[in-house]
């Protein structure tokens, strides 16, 4: 008896820990992403010149640029080890699961590429397609995480599965993934935006240059089309936030999500009118495209709870349509 117990503690700990590590690993690459901006917002894209030492060595040359573009090396080394250590936990612990076993795996070699663009970008020397879409990678590293931290938590025995809840939280999960489409879209053109010197091409804000359409120049196109990306996007952020209102009596996380998402989405516009009208100061230029990623995070989060069905549940309804006893 006392064997079993003691098997039972160390495997509920084992689990415990197994959640924590995702959870700690998903909020390290939100900040890992806003590491990467501070690098953009100060010009130190080249602050290391070379990868993977900086200036031929292992430890940076004491100078502000290299030191910031090597904190972000750092940190994303250690966002590549949390992710193999959720990898072999996922293993070693939800072995019965294969979603979560495949999805940990699969972030494991998407961070590679991520490290792999990373890389690009210092060689090539900061091509604004490619900070785009470094950035971007980074997104669908961070929407694997949550939802391996999701499925963690909702595999674990302790907690009771609540099959009514997740269909009455569906209509929220579909908006939340079609508005991570659009964000997607939103950020890449952002991201491309400010590194192709784009950022600084319209004075005032909304208009650009006193025009709601911007002139016959590249770079103004880039900017307004971020720009009516950025408000389209109030398309669905409404409809999400109005979904999970509505259903927060029956789904325990609605309300604090509603109110979340809404208000990161006000202050997210707030701080890109004012990046326009301040010349885009270094605070706001980095919180701009954290609050984005926050508000990536926080749908991925909702999509992850939504959808996610535990493998008993799923199980027991595979036999019920099979006609057998669950």
């Amino acid at each position: 008896m006392y064997w079993r117990l003691a098997g039972k503690a160390q495997s509920t700990f084992a689990m415990t820990f197994a959640q924590r590590l995702a959870v700690a690993t998903a909020f390290t690459t939100l900040f890992l992403v806003g590491v990467g901006v501070l690098v953009r917002a100060t010009g130190s894209g080249l602050g290391c010149p070379d990868w993977p030492t900086c200036h031929g060595g292992a430890v940076p040359p004491a100078s502000r640029d290299s030191l910031i573009e090597f904190s972000h090396r750092f940190t994303a080394m250690v966002v590549g080890f949390m992710v193999i250590g959720v990898a072999i936990c996922a293993w070693k612990f939800y072995r019965h699961v294969p979603f979560i076993t495949w999805l940990a795996t699969f972030t494991v070699p998407l961070v590679g590429i991520q490290g792999l663009l990373g890389a690009l970008t210092v060689v090539r020397e900061l091509p604004p397609e490619i900070v785009a879409t470094h950035l971007l990678t980074a997104m669908l590293v961070l929407s694997c995480e949550i939802t391996v931290a999701v499925a963690m938590f909702v595999e674990d025995p302790r907690r009771k599965d609540r099959p009514e809840m997740r269909t009455a939280a569906r209509p929220i999960g579909k908006i939340a993934i079609i508005a991570i489409v659009w964000l997607a879209a939103v950020m890449w053109i952002g991201g491309y935006m400010t590194e192709s010197g784009a950022a600084t091409s319209c004075e005032g804000w909304p208009l650009c240059n006193g025009s709601v359409v911007p002139a016959a120049n590249e770079h103004e196109v880039v900017h307004m089309t971020h720009r009516y990306l950025a408000g389209a996007f109030i398309f669905f952020i409404v409809p999400v936030v109005a979904a999970a209102w509505k259903e927060r009596k029956r789904v325990r996380w609605a309300a604090p999500f509603a109110v979340l998402v809404g208000g990161l989405y006000v202050v997210q516009v707030t701080v890109g009118a004012l990046n326009v009208w301040l010349t885009f100061p270094e605070p706001l230029t980095i919180s701009h495209t954290v609050i984005a990623a926050s508000i990536w995070f926080t749908l991925s989060g909702a999509a992850a709870l939504t959808f996610y069905s535990p493998v008993l549940a799923t199980q027991e309804t595979r036999l019920r349509k099979a006609g057998a006893p669950a």
